[in-house]
């Protein structure tokens, strides 16, 4: 009778492993769980590595920046005939170079403000409301090559004297 009985209560198991019916994270859930895990890790990675990119690149993300602008003619009024040129007058006082470094990318200081290869220099004329846009050409050892699109211009690096300490 012992087996009749085993065979009618199939309730009682013997074994310590019991079904349970499918789980929350069971079956194909549990991969979709992880594709999604692996995805956004993957994700993260490239946000970090393009920021890191874009920050070598010295600029976050380099917008172009559009500005209204209105101005006045510089030709006489109802005259067809082009304005007259506006010469500005480079000199070495305008440039002033205090540092180069040869390293990749090369750099370089022009009154102020750091600089590659490939930048653009803005330099105001003295007793002009006319501004220079100069583009860095080559950034070499103890000068830099400079144009405007028509020449070249070169300007050197100048290290400053020491100051003498004050006596006591």
């Amino acid at each position: 009778m012992d087996a009749q009985e085993s065979a009618t209560a199939p309730d009682t198991s013997d074994s310590p492993f019991v079904l349970k019916g499918a789980g929350m994270m069971s079956g194909n859930s549990r991969w979709i769980f992880i594709g999604a895990i692996i995805g956004a890790m993957v994700l993260s990675i490239g946000g970090i590595i393009f920021g890191r990119h874009a920050m070598k690149e010295g600029d976050r993300l380099p917008f172009p920046t559009f500005i209204k602008a209105r101005t006045q003619s510089l030709a006489a009024p109802g005259s067809t005939a082009a304005p007259p040129q506006i010469v500005i007058q480079l000199s070495a006082d305008m440039v002033r170079v205090s540092a180069i470094a040869l390293g990749h990318p090369r750099l370089a200081v022009i009154n102020g403000k750091t600089v590659t290869e490939g930048d653009n220099v803005t330099l105001q004329a003295p007793n002009s409301p006319v501004a220079l846009i100069l583009r860095v050409v080559k950034i070499g050892d103890g000068s830099i090559d400079l144009s405007d699109g028509r020449q070249m211009f070169t300007a050197q690096l100048t290290i400053p004297s020491p100051t003498k300490p004050k006596s006591p």
